[in-house]
């Protein structure tokens, strides 16, 4: 079993860093200690991988607020913080965030897809200069730009995972797209001979998470599977509100089950602390 880290950006607001329009994206040069030290802590408390805090660092993002001439350095400064937190625990990989380029939560506003491949291609390609272990093309709420995305970061050689959003009514991804549809073109897709290396579900409820791995357990693919759900959502003001099937005590029952269910990998987003990233260690070494 692998552990992934959980929330760097809830869990900076958390720690008292103000978020900008950019969300937690200048984090490494408005904070660069306390970014640091997540990281470190959830290397401690017994991650395997930490997600360098990349989420919003992409051009697209940037060029919108007229800032696009600090992506790169920006990026390579956060890449390093979570590689230095790294070196200061002796282990540890660093995964790169590539995001969906609008909010999350609303698939109706995917650019177009011509767009979709130019602006990945950029972000996966100062994620790869940057010196990341592998791209985790994640939370992505429709399958095209889950299937963009993911050849964009294939066209880097590095290892990809590609993880997904769903919708807690339906189980189904955000867009309203069949789950197992989409995972099929996931599966099927190739770079000059590369394919993902893993798949996920990720910024869902623990129980739909759940349901999702068994449902997309295929016996005739060996590539993991993995699990990082959330521990809170935001509710109708915007405020994030703790979800009561993911505190901490239950998180670890839910990481053994999630295994059991065929998960290679779990750990957490939205909301999820180092505590909950201990729970998960501690249970799956029992």
């Amino acid at each position: 079993m692998i552990v992934l880290d959980g929330a760097t950006g809830t869990e900076l607001q958390r720690r008292g860093f103000v978020t900008t329009a950019l969300w937690t994206a200048d984090a490494a040069t408005l904070a660069p200690d306390l970014l640091r030290q997540i990281h470190l802590d959830y290397l401690l408390a017994g991650a395997d991988i930490v997600t360098a805090n990349t989420f919003r660092t992409q051009p697209y993002t940037f060029r919108a607020a007229g800032r696009e001439s600090e992506v790169a350095d920006l990026t390579m400064r956060t890449v390093a913080l979570a590689r230095e937190a790294c070196t200061l625990a002796g282990r540890g990989r660093v995964a790169g965030s590539m995001a969906p380029l609008e909010d999350c939560y609303r698939p109706e506003r995917v650019p177009p897809s011509e767009v979709l491949r130019s602006e990945h291609a950029l972000h996966a390609r100062n994620l790869a200069a940057a010196g990341v272990d592998l791209l985790l093309v994640e939370t992505m709420n429709t399958a095209r730009e889950a299937h963009a995305a993911a050849e964009a970061a294939l066209a880097t050689e590095l290892p990809v995972w590609v993880s997904l959003i769903l919708d807690p009514r339906t189980s189904d991804v955000l867009s309203g797209e069949d789950l197992e549809v989409a995972m099929a073109h996931l599966r099927a897709l190739e770079v000059e001979g590369r394919r993902v290396s893993g798949f996920a579900i990720n910024c869902t409820p623990p129980g739909v998470v759940l349901e999702a791995l068994q449902r997309i357990t295929r016996d005739d693919d060996p590539r993991p599977l993995g699990a990082y759900a959330n521990a809170s959502r935001p509710d109708a003001t915007g405020a994030w509100a703790q979800d009561p099937d993911a505190a901490v005590e239950q998180f670890g029952e839910w990481a053994r089950a999630c295994r059991a269910a065929g998960a290679g990998l779990v750990g957490g987003c939205c909301g999820t602390t180092p505590d909950h990233i201990r729970a998960v260690r501690a249970a799956l070494t029992k």
